[in-house]
């Protein structure tokens, strides 16, 4: 649980990007286009960095990786708050790139490690739901507080908090379990030769696809849409609200859905089969995409938007037990790395599609073609996975 809850604390700034920079280029002197490449970066860089942060984690194993790794991370932080280049906030995209490759892996190879069959699915979405409470509080106290007291200020009070969760991880982790001589023997199959495994082909290739539609493209998109539907600022039931304390509010929503939602997900994952939990889920997630776009009410728009989350994080829970299960096959380490990789590709191209590629009023086809695009994954991996694992009855 501590190294849940520091891996949430170094995603708060993160988080706050994700709502604040699309919304509000001009705080970096910033085009839209840039703004999808800076999003895009730290995903696409960890094409690299998820294979190396296995090789890491198998040879030094889990302690010291994420020791200085977490540290690291506040440079990133200072990096957003100090800089209005391009250059360096690319770079420092791509240092939080590798940063987050070792400390979402470490936090899984844990949660893993300490799980049977039996309570995999909730305990891999259990840590995922704790990591997300930095999404939840980067998405919506990162863009209130950054409209009353300014993105800076708020940037590097994230910065002391994460430096609050090394201390405490550093005093209160359990070193016994992290230690070199706990992790197996390194003779686990080459990343590249995994990939001739069916099986974790079409996983990743479900990551990706997931990670382009609802951690990518979703995620990045929404202040773009919203700004371009509604405007800068814009009434809400009875209120007026900005675009960015509106795609904060939305984004903490999808944070809060991943804590909530998802050990709820993993449970009736374990409890009534895994597949049957996935259609349902993804066909929460088409709802949502086929239909946000179709009005300009306010009211409509949001309860879509609501849904469409809700239904990738369950989506997402689902393919994590089924990852999970495969690495028992092999070396974790490798198995997830794939996986996080295909994901992360997919979370990279979907910002730079929605908000490079894509001009504002055309998202909502971009949206409904993505809702038929996970049904078909869906399928594929139903049609793949049906005879591999057990199916309790419902």
């Amino acid at each position: 649980m501590v190294t849940s809850l520091a891996v949430a604390a170094a995603l708060l700034g993160d988080a706050m990007l994700y709502v604040v920079m699309p919304a509000r280029p001009e705080f970096w002197e910033l085009s839209i286009v840039h703004v999808g490449i800076l999003l895009s970066a730290n995903r696409f860089i960890r094409f690299f960095t998820n294979p190396a942060s296995s090789f890491m984690v198998r040879k030094f194993g889990v302690y010291a990786p994420f020791k200085w790794t977490l540290l690291a991370s506040l440079s990133v932080l200072v990096a957003y708050a100090t800089s209005t280049s391009f250059i360096l906030l690319l770079l420092a995209r791509c240092m939080w790139g590798g940063c987050w490759s070792i400390l979402r892996l470490v936090s899984q190879w844990i949660a893993s490690d300490l799980s049977t069959e039996e309570d995999m699915g909730l305990n891999l979405a259990t840590n995922a739901s704790v990591i997300r409470v930095g999404s939840i509080g980067g998405a919506v106290f990162g863009g209130v507080l950054s409209d009353y007291i300014g993105y800076k200020v708020t940037f590097m009070i994230f910065a002391v908090f994460t430096l609050v969760s090394w201390v405490v991880w550093l005093r209160y982790c359990n070193r016994s379990l992290l230690t070199r001589d706990h992790l197996p023997v390194d003779n686990s199959p080459n990343f590249i030769k995994l990939l001739k495994d069916s099986d974790i082909f079409l996983l990743g290739i479900s990551g990706l696809a997931v990670g382009i539609v609802i951690t990518g493209l979703m995620s990045a998109s929404l202040g773009y849409f919203i700004r371009s539907k509604f405007g800068v600022e814009f009434n809400f039931i009875f209120i007026s609200i900005t675009v960015t304390s509106f795609t904060g509010l939305m984004l903490g929503f999808k944070s809060f859905a991943e804590v909530f939602v998802g050990p709820f997900g993993g449970y009736i994952s374990d409890r009534f089969g895994r597949l049957k939990v996935l259609l349902f889920s993804v066909c929460v997630a088409f709802v949502g995409l086929l239909l946000v776009g179709m009005t300009d009410n306010v009211l409509f728009t949001t309860a879509m938007l609501l849904l469409t989350f809700v239904g990738g994080v369950l989506l997402s829970m689902q393919l994590l037990p089924l990852v999970g299960l495969i690495a028992e096959k092999h070396s974790r380490s490798e198995v997830f790395s794939v996986y996080n990789t295909f994901q992360d590709v997919g979370s990279a191209l979907g910002p730079f599609i929605g908000l490079s590629l894509i001009n504002a009023q055309h998202l909502p086809y971009l949206y409904q073609s993505c809702s038929f695009l996970l049904v078909g994954m869906v399928i594929l991996v139903i049609l793949k996975f049906r005879k591999h694992f057990h199916q309790v009855p419902g």
